[in-house]
């Protein structure tokens, strides 16, 4: 009877010895649920803020996208209403030109060799405008078009407008800049950046970045050839690079 209650005494001595380690490792196991449980919701949390951070980007930069769209055609249509105004005017023309343009035509985002022969008249309005007509034949990768031009110069800003009767539907635009060629009287460099060929019914629009030259010269008596006289770009250059 001794003996039973000597070990009943030390059962209950062990049985509370063992409990509070018992307890230390379940709190042990919810303290590392609840870590692994704050550490996966902190988890989904940064990527759920990615996604909506790139959501964020993505409409901004699509928005930034149509915002440019809408002003290239809003100079685009101040243009043509300024060609429209300009082929109500009777002008005289005094200049032939014929030249080419080369580049690129950028499609599905890769860029296709792009070439414009281009010839035709100018005529002046005032003092320093230009009406221009003529015809542009184009060829753009493995296609070729022959367009007429419309349009007007004024300053070193060149802006045409081609229409033709093959492709229904189908114009293209050019506008950028001409300046007169250093040392080369009745050559003109050009470059048109803003442009690009268009189908308004299928609204694709392919841009166009050419570059190269025209030469011109006089129609009859109506004016008289000019020298140029050279010019020396070294001073601004040095200037330019120091």
């Amino acid at each position: 009877m001794k003996y039973v209650k000597l070990f009943s005494a030390l059962a209950i001595i062990m049985t509370v010895a063992v409990a509070p380690t018992s307890i230390a490792f379940a709190q042990s196991d919810v303290n590392a649920d609840v870590s692994v449980n704050a550490n996966t919701a902190e988890t989904k949390d940064k990527q759920i803020y990615k996604e909506e951070q790139k959501q964020i980007r993505e409409q901004i930069k699509e928005q930034r996208q149509n915002i440019k769209t809408q002003l290239n055609d809003l100079r685009n249509l101040q243009n043509d209403r300024l060609t429209d105004n300009n082929s109500n005017v009777n002008v005289i023309p005094s200049l032939e030109f014929s030249g080419k343009v080369t580049g690129w035509a950028v499609i599905g985002g890769k860029a296709v060799p792009a070439t414009f022969d281009l010839s035709g008249e100018a005529g002046k309005i005032g003092q320093r405008g230009w009406k221009i007509t003529g015809t542009a034949t184009a060829e753009i990768g493995d296609r070729n078009g022959t367009f007429d031009l419309q349009g007007h110069a004024r300053g070193n800003h060149v802006s045409l407008k081609g229409t033709t009767s093959e492709f229904n539907s189908v114009v293209i635009q050019l506008n950028g800049y001409f300046a007169s060629i250093s040392n080369e009287s009745g050559s003109f460099a050009l470059a048109f950046h803003r442009s690009a060929i268009i189908n308004e019914q299928a609204n694709i629009r392919i841009p166009l970045v050419l570059v190269g030259q025209v030469d011109t010269t006089p129609i009859g008596d109506a004016i008289e050839p000019t020298e140029i006289d050279p010019v020396d770009a070294s001073v601004e250059l040095s200037a330019l690079f120091n």
